[in-house]
């Protein structure tokens, strides 16, 4: 395991418990989230089944830490102060047959590699047809409430 890792217990939505590692902590608008790696199954580079880790970043209701686990190593961002400003992320969906391709605004470290964008982008990106913010990093809890789910659908009804 990385020197900067722990392990930690996942609470999937069924009720699951999953071993995962912990990598990173930060404290976001929605209050602490956690960049786990949780090992499962996917097709390699080879066409065959292997075990693979996948990285996401998950609020702390659903991560517990395993007794006796030394966390002290785990790096761990500040809280952003009232002049820092967080930054968010865009992802772009394809198209496919029957489905137009969409877009996604991610609060930054949901989706790794991902280049930043401002406030001000992040707004006009969503204002455009078929973007949503994630479900996933609560992307609309970080962003002013002028850009409620709500607003924007009534904003792209209207002639």
């Amino acid at each position: 395991m990385p020197q900067n890792a722990a392990r930690v217990t996942v609470m999937m939505p069924d009720g699951q418990e999953l071993l995962a590692r912990l990598y990173e902590r930060r404290r976001a608008a929605v209050g602490w989230q956690y960049r786990v790696g949780i090992t499962c199954w996917a097709v390699g580079s080879s066409g065959r089944t292997e075990s693979a880790e996948q990285s996401v970043w998950l609020d702390a209701r659903h991560v517990r830490p395993l007794e006796g686990g030394d966390y002290s190593r785990i790096p761990t961002v500040a809280a952003l102060t009232t002049d820092e400003r967080q930054a968010w992320t865009v992802q772009d969906l394809p198209h496919r047959p029957g489905h137009p391709g969409a877009r996604l605004i991610h609060v930054i470290g949901c989706q790794p590699h991902a280049a930043p964008i401002t406030l001000d982008q992040a707004l006009d990106i969503l204002r455009k047809p078929r973007t949503v913010t994630c479900r996933e990093c609560h992307a609309a809890t970080s962003l002013p409430t002028a850009t409620d789910p709500q607003l924007i659908q009534s904003d792209r009804s209207a002639p």
